[in-house]
């Protein structure tokens, strides 16, 4: 048992680490390339040394788990990456737009009401109306010291990144226990997916070009280890041991994180109205961790 709790607690780590190293990697790439060319390159690796691991395994491909993970890939990586990247690219700060998409807890207590199995509870409730407030501190704050620089709507661009995200969690949720196609084969057939997307944007932008400075290059490389390796097959084990609104809880981590590490990396500045937001955001996570589904215990 002991066991057990250890590797989910670094299971848990390794998740908010990973996501909260896609933020970094995004400002780190997007400064010197556009957003949509920095995509392209990096789930070609991505997709390319996938393939080469599988390898023969590709033939045993059905057309129905293509069409399953098309819908988990365009809602989690696709639509997802696009909303974030743009924002970063834009000047919405890594932290700030982390902070933003920490709403995803609450969209998916929201859209979960209906499953007896992820149905939140009263006090689970109360928890993440306390975080989403929190939220609200911290983009008011900014918003007010100066953010008024980035445009509005890329404020709400990782609203969206939140919701397809969300989507995509409880449809795979939903439907994990009859996929059987264990977590590498699924991760490649979304990259494939998304990568045949991000090439249609960057040719549609006509942003495509060929990556020689070193910062770019050493974020394709990152974000395709840690922020799609590490973090989507993170995210697809957590899904198999716990609901889905408390691995969306555990998103409430990763802004403290993407905060400090942006921070330390490159120069940002937390806003004092930040670190208040964030204690509030925290105390609603406890809540969401500590309380029970109500529901859970019923048989």
């Amino acid at each position: 048992m002991a066991r057990s709790n250890l590797k989910r607690l670094l299971l848990q780590a390794a998740f908010v680490l990973s996501w909260s190293s896609g933020y970094i990697g995004a400002k780190l790439g997007t400064q010197d390339g556009g957003a949509f060319n920095l995509l392209f390159w990096r789930f070609l690796l991505v997709s390319v040394c996938l393939g080469l691991f599988l390898n023969v395994r590709l033939l045993t491909v059905s057309w129905a788990q293509i069409r399953h993970y098309a819908v988990i890939g365009f809602l989690s990586q696709f639509l997802y990456l696009s909303c974030l990247y743009v924002a970063i690219q834009n000047g919405l700060p890594p932290g700030i737009a982390a902070i933003i998409a920490a709403l995803q807890p609450l969209m998916t207590a929201a859209l979960s009401s209906g499953s007896a199995v992820e149905r939140s509870g009263g006090w689970q409730w109360v928890g993440l109306m306390i975080s989403f407030a929190g939220v609200s501190i911290v983009i008011a704050g900014h918003y007010g010291s100066g953010g008024q620089s980035v445009d509005l709507v890329m404020y709400l661009l990782p609203l969206a990144s939140a919701l397809g995200l969300t989507l995509a969690t409880l449809y795979e949720r939903r439907a994990v226990q009859r996929q059987g196609a264990g977590l590498v084969l699924p991760l490649f057939i979304q990259s494939m997916l998304t990568l045949v997307g991000f090439t249609a944007a960057v040719l549609y932008t006509d942003t495509l070009s060929i990556p020689h400075d070193p910062d770019v290059l050493i974020s394709i490389v990152w974000l395709t280890l840690f922020s799609t390796f590490v973090a989507y097959l993170s995210l697809w084990m957590l899904l198999r041991v716990m609901t889905a609104t408390h691995v969306a809880a555990l998103v409430y981590l990763e802004p403290p994180v993407t905060l400090v590490w942006a921070a330390l990396m490159f120069g940002d500045v937390i806003a004092g109205s930040t670190y208040a937001g964030m204690a509030v955001v925290v105390a609603g996570l406890l809540l969401v961790r500590l309380k029970r589904p109500t529901v859970a215990c019923a048989s």
